[in-house]
């Protein structure tokens, strides 16, 4: 790379309006390169596949420049700045539709740069079935999405989904763009049909602009009318029983840093927020061939309607750095991956006359990652968050509401280009004293491959992953990233109000199976593998086959677990306010 050179060339000091002198010279000149899918210069793809690679091409509407331009944290004019540079690229890779940016200056015999602006885009329409797992597949559902509408990097899609099989069917459509009217804010539009009845979010975000941004903010409403699925015992399988369920939130926020240096900030913020949650309608078995008696009795009189108005405060810390890696969380892409520790607390009461409880809720939050060899990677993330009563209610405690997760997760390399990774991770999970419909499992959906969707039910969880992945080559590593993985996961659960027992036995499985990205480099992995259980006789019976996009074990850095997100209620992070997302 030239950045590096170009950094440590020497140059005259040029001076700026208003007597700044910039020592390392100042942006002459800024030339933006978008390339298509595939670099069919110097004919490396002229081979068979040659018309395939151009007819993509063809079919592939090209980032337009404007696009990436109004990325960039320099302008021509600016003092030279190679840590400008390095966040440029950080928040353009940041982007679904953009594999890969390279940014780096090139010194002009005057002293003053110019500056490269090299982007490589992504296949941006996007078919993603949904599908079941089992002996064998069947279609849950599909979401179309085009990543990058004409260039444009705006977003449009539909989607398609069946919780389960004959379960909550959901359809709609979703737009978003990160360049609203052509500047850096924000917008997410969505809304969905489902049984219970609709749903919609209307969001606008300013985020804090790469390392550099002192002040963000964000305004968002949301409403969601779903099923809350409760597994309850029935012999040695689980019944469902579907509670419909109304959340409805708004948010006003905004957040302040103070830096400390480059990547040292202490971040400030407040919201007003508000949430409601109803019950609209009686609680059903999703079977009603599998109905168990005496269940439904009193169901509908479990939870109580609920809604407050909050006024919410938020402190942190962001003592970060990022390295460039390559095939960590993707099977060969290039990625930017955040080392250091990031923290946060936030509080805040609810508004008297405006909420139905009179309660303070609280949240923390740490992150901390480090490389303590090259090519290495260890980290650990987590999360709380509960509720301080000042009311008396019957059989509820001072503390309520009370949701945490933490995770550690390993990735290590014999060396920084080897093929071979070794993959860990632990997750615990878990819920006390919730004043809302509240349920976590054990099984194919929440990391224990090879079993069924949910196998156990209750409210601790801990499951543990072991992973080899291998990088393969061969004659069509031109088309496509092709990647091995071997797996063992071991996990159980306990405790719970509809728990069938005490807590499970300690279930485990193995399996492997095959990564994919298209094009080569690509940061979106599609992951096709066969799980077995350990506690059951081989067989096709038992065999688990499940498709994802993502990874199995990715590192978390924000954000709950989805079982403990439909539960949680509205608390603010620093990490909400930061592009590109600190939630994968």
């Amino acid at each position: 790379m030239l950045l590096a050179a170009v950094h440590a060339s020497p140059a005259p000091a040029w001076g700026q309006p208003g007597g700044v002198v910039c020592p390392e010279g100042s942006v002459a000149d800024i030339v933006i390169d978008t390339n298509s899918v595939f670099d069919l210069e110097g004919g490396t793809r002229d081979g068979r596949f040659g018309w395939a690679y151009r007819l993509a091409n063809t079919l592939h509407a090209r980032t337009d420049a404007e696009v990436v331009r109004r990325e960039l944290l320099f302008d021509v004019g600016d003092c030279y700045d190679v840590e400008l540079l390095r966040d440029s690229e950080r928040l353009l890779r940041g982007f679904t539709f953009l594999a890969n940016a390279e940014v780096y200056g090139i010194r002009m015999p005057n002293g003053q740069v110019q500056v490269i602006v090299d982007t490589q885009d992504e296949w941006s329409t996007r078919i993603r079935p949904r599908l079941g797992s089992g002996g064998t597949l069947g279609l849950r559902g599909i979401r179309v999405v085009e990543e990058n509408v004409l260039g444009t990097g705006q977003q449009i899609g539909l989607f398609y989904e069946q919780e389960e099989d004959d379960g909550e069917t959901i359809y709609g459509a979703e737009y978003s763009t990160p360049q609203m009217f052509g500047t850096r804010w924000n917008l997410d539009l969505e809304v969905a049909r489902t049984e219970v009845g609709q749903s919609y979010l209307a969001s606008v975000t300013y985020p804090f602009v790469g390392e550099q941004g002192l002040r963000a903010s964000r305004q968002s409403v949301e409403r969601r009318d779903r099923y809350f699925e409760v597994l309850i015992p029935d012999g040695d399988e689980l019944a469902r029983v579907w509670v419909p369920v109304r959340r409805e939130q708004f948010e006003i926020a905004a957040a302040i840093r103070r830096s400390g240096g480059r990547y040292r900030h202490t971040v400030l913020g407040a919201a007003v927020a508000g949430e409601r949650i109803e019950f609209p309608g009686l609680a059903r078995f999703a079977d009603p061939d599998r109905e168990v008696p005496g269940v439904l009795s009193g169901f509908d009189t479990r939870w109580d309607p609920a809604h407050s108005v909050r006024v919410m405060a938020m402190a942190g810390q962001r003592n970060v750095w990022f390295v460039r890696r390559r095939g960590v969380e993707t099977v060969n892409g290039i990625e930017d991956i955040q080392l250091g520790v990031e923290a946060d607390a936030s509080f805040g009461p609810t508004i008297p006359g405006f909420s139905s409880t009179n309660d303070i809720a609280a949240g923390i939050g740490l992150f901390a990652a480090a490389e303590p060899r090259v090519g290495s990677l260890v980290g650990m993330h987590f999360t709380a968050q509960a509720k301080r009563s000042y009311e008396t209610v019957p059989d509820l405690p001072e503390w309520n509401d009370v949701l945490a997760e933490i995770d550690a997760w390993a990735h290590l390399r014999p060396g920084l280009n080897s093929r071979h990774s070794l993959v860990a991770k632990v997750s615990a999970v878990g819920g006390w004293h919730p004043r809302v419909p509240f349920q976590l499992t054990l099984g194919e959906n929440t990391g224990l491959r090879g079993f069924p969707d949910h196998v156990d039910a209750g409210s601790r969880r801990i499951v543990g992953s072991l992973e080899h992945r291998m990088l393969l080559s061969g004659p069509f590593s031109d088309l496509v990233d092709l990647g091995t993985v071997v797996f063992a996961d071991a996990g159980k659960v306990w405790d719970g109000e509809f728990a069938s027992a005490d807590e499970s036995p300690i279930r485990g499985s193995v399996g492997l199976g095959l990564r994919a990205a298209f094009p080569p480099g690509s940061r979106q992995t599609l992951q096709v593998g066969v799980g077995f259980p350990l506690d059951r006789p081989p067989g096709v019976g038992t065999v688990r086959v499940s498709v994802r996009l993502g990874v199995a074990l990715g590192m978390n850095r924000g954000g709950l677990d989805s079982q403990l997100l439909r539960s949680a209620w509205y608390t603010l992070e620093s990490s909400d306010f930061v592009f590109p997302s600190a939630t994968p």
